[in-house]
């Protein structure tokens, strides 16, 4: 019951609604993650604020992220909290016949029929979510430059880094073309 609690917060009810701003807050949270079913993401504390500027037939939505995701690091696949801090928008237009609009191709533009009383923004979130994510997830180092990394794992992969003598003589002609720096 909790997950169609949760679900539903990402109905976001457009038709009907006063030309102006208006506002939506929701908690991004376990049960988010839960129901996205994110490999990557598996737990976090997200909020996001909603802003819905109506102008007609046109709606104009900022998304404002703020808080932090949880995911596995990619050295040590230890649990490490990612902090996130931004913004993406989407325009939505209320069109009488949507079916003409159909090869538009531009993700922050969506297109739906007038008489839509809601739209649903759950895949957008998670999708801006995982596109916000930085390339490289590890521990932050401590404050003397040292990983912050399970040290059972660091030290497994230092056992398994390959040396410099190990090299096949075949690549080794390889490690001449990079600069040094």
């Amino acid at each position: 019951m909790e997950k169609n609690l949760k679900r539903e917060e990402f109905l976001l009810r457009i038709n009907g609604l006063a030309n102006g701003t208006h506002c939506v807050s929701i908690k991004c949270d376990k049960t988010f993650f839960d129901i996205a079913q994110m490999e990557e993401l598996h737990d976090g504390d997200l909020d996001l604020q909603i802003t819905m500027e109506i102008q007609d037939k046109n709606v104009q939505i900022r998304f404002d992220f703020k808080g932090y995701v949880v995911a596995a690091c990619d050295r040590c696949l230890d649990d490490v909290r990612v902090p996130m801090d931004f913004s993406e928008h989407l325009v939505v237009k209320l069109v009488e016949n949507p079916a003409a609009f159909e090869n538009q191709e531009d993700d922050n533009l969506w297109i739906i029929g007038e008489k839509e009383p809601m739209i649903d923004i759950f895949h957008f979130v998670y999708e801006s979510i995982l596109l916000a994510m930085p390339m490289r997830i590890v521990h932050p180092d401590d404050e003397n430059g040292n990983s912050t990394c399970n040290p059972e794992i660091l030290g497994k992969l230092n056992e398994l880094k390959a040396k410099d003598d190990d090299i096949d003589p075949r690549w080794s002609a390889l490690k001449d073309l990079i600069p040094n720096e």
